[in-house]
């Protein structure tokens, strides 16, 4: 596998960057995972995913970062989805708080239409399971408050982490967003 055989197009260099949506569920909610090794890098199916909270972003308030460290023969990355909720509303406290001490997964897309996911890795998962079950997305930090001053913003930024030991992966499966419902549905 040769690295130098990536290709950057002069048109990938104005992509806008940033999350559009995320949606979150826990972990155990799904009953089936589809991974696809090819040269894609992906996930291509999702199964019994029903109940996932969506976030509809406002340009600029949420990102997808991974950070990869070695350490003697292994590599881990660490994948941190950060997003800030305005107007926090009772509905949004709630959903932020069934997530405290729950195991995630998390599926974000972004502004030029991509999807992935973190939070479901093959990496060393066991041979009957679907996924590693050690590799799940915490909820690691939520900040806010209401401001002080009129322009100030009123919500929370909301942090959720991953150690895996691959990539986050890109879904290639069903992911409709309906804003106005606040649903998602995920296949």
């Amino acid at each position: 596998m040769a690295i130098e055989a990536l290709g950057v197009n002069n048109t990938d260099m104005e992509i806008r960057g940033g999350l559009q949506y995320v949606a979150i569920t826990t972990w155990a909610d799904a009953s089936a995972v589809t991974f696809d090794d090819s040269d894609d890098h992906a996930i291509s199916a999702v199964a019994g995913i029903s109940d996932a909270k969506l976030f509809d972003l406002k340009l600029g308030t949420g990102s997808l970062t991974t950070a990869g460290t070695k350490e003697g023969g292994t590599i881990a990355f660490e994948h941190t989805v950060s997003f800030y909720v305005p107007n926090m509303s009772s509905a949004h406290m709630r959903a932020l708080e069934s997530m405290k001490d729950t195991n995630l997964a998390v599926f974000v897309k972004d502004h030029s239409g991509q999807a992935y996911c973190v939070g479901y890795h093959s990496a060393f998962a066991l041979e009957d399971d679907y996924a590693n079950q050690q590799v799940v997305c915490r909820l690691s930090s939520i900040e806010g408050g209401t401001g002080a001053a009129l322009g100030d913003e009123h919500g929370v930024t909301v942090t959720i982490t991953c150690v895996a030991h691959e990539m986050p992966r890109a879904f290639s499966g069903t992911f409709t967003p309906d804003s106005s419902a606040g649903t998602v549905t995920i296949s």
